[in-house]
């Protein structure tokens, strides 16, 4: 890996973009490196959240520039675009829970990055801005249909439609970060979240993973049901399920 470092351990795995040069800006290297290791974390039952974060003193800082304004005009750049946009829709649509660890500059297409993931911790010093349209663009990776999701309508659009800067502070009153912690603390308090992810069974996980998917998918709140009810019949009666039952109705008991 060029410009991805990699760690796993007790059940979390750290993604860390390598480029702090160039702000962690995202490149096609960088895209295909991300794409491979989400792709192998998915299948490894070690891992059971991930943490994305970037090296340095930003997060995502967006697009890599020279790669980016090489494409002129809808044939050129739709193809780079989709390529990004693919893979922050596999971050959003991802099995396992993602935490953006964000400990420094999020702008452009950092927002974007930070927008595809599940959860949002953030550095005081972090900040975000969707700049796109002082760059007489739009988000092109997926990023305003997400914000729009994410927050009211009026505190979307005004990111989307001002491109102001804010601090970590007004992007957790907007709703848009979960939680905002000294940089010095952000990675401790990261990792103890994860910590009580990774400590549940990788089979609740990902089947909660997918109850939000069938919520971002648009079936109705009745379709919901019937899925969960079938989804937890699935899980019902295992070994380790009834393990934990007898372990609670025998709690105290000679058996």
């Amino acid at each position: 890996m060029e410009t991805i470092l990699f760690e796993k351990q007790n059940g979390i795995a750290t993604i860390t973009l390598n480029r702090p040069e160039v702000h962690n800006a995202i490149s096609v290297e960088l895209v295909n490196e991300l794409t491979y290791i989400l792709d192998e974390c998915a299948g490894d039952d070690e891992v059971k959240v991930l943490i994305l974060t970037g090296a340095g003193k930003s997060f995502v800082s967006g697009g890599d520039l020279p790669q980016f304004i090489a494409a002129r005009g809808r044939e050129q750049a739709e193809p780079l675009l989709g390529k990004v946009a693919a893979l922050l829709s596999k971050i959003d649509q991802y099995s396992k829970p993602i935490i953006a660890m964000i400990n420094g500059s999020a702008v452009g297409g950092g927002c974007e990055v930070a927008g595809a993931a599940h959860f949002r911790f953030a550095s005081r010093e972090a900040v975000f801005g969707f700049v796109q349209i002082g760059m007489h663009i739009t988000t092109g990776w997926g990023g305003g249909a997400r914000l729009l999701d994410l927050l009211p309508e009026s505190k979307a659009l005004s990111m989307l439609l001002t491109g102001e800067r804010i601090s970590a502070e007004v992007a957790k009153e907007y709703g848009f970060v979960d939680a905002v912690y000294p940089a010095e603390e952000l990675q401790q308090e990261v990792e103890r979240f994860a910590m009580k992810i990774a400590a549940q069974p990788l089979v609740g996980i990902e089947a909660y993973m997918q109850v939000l998917q069938w919520k971002r998918s648009g079936l109705a709140q009745g379709e919901r049901i019937k899925l969960e009810v079938e989804q937890c019949a699935g899980l019902w009666g295992s070994e380790a399920h009834v393990k934990v039952v007898e372990k609670f109705l025998y709690k105290g008991k000679k058996r």
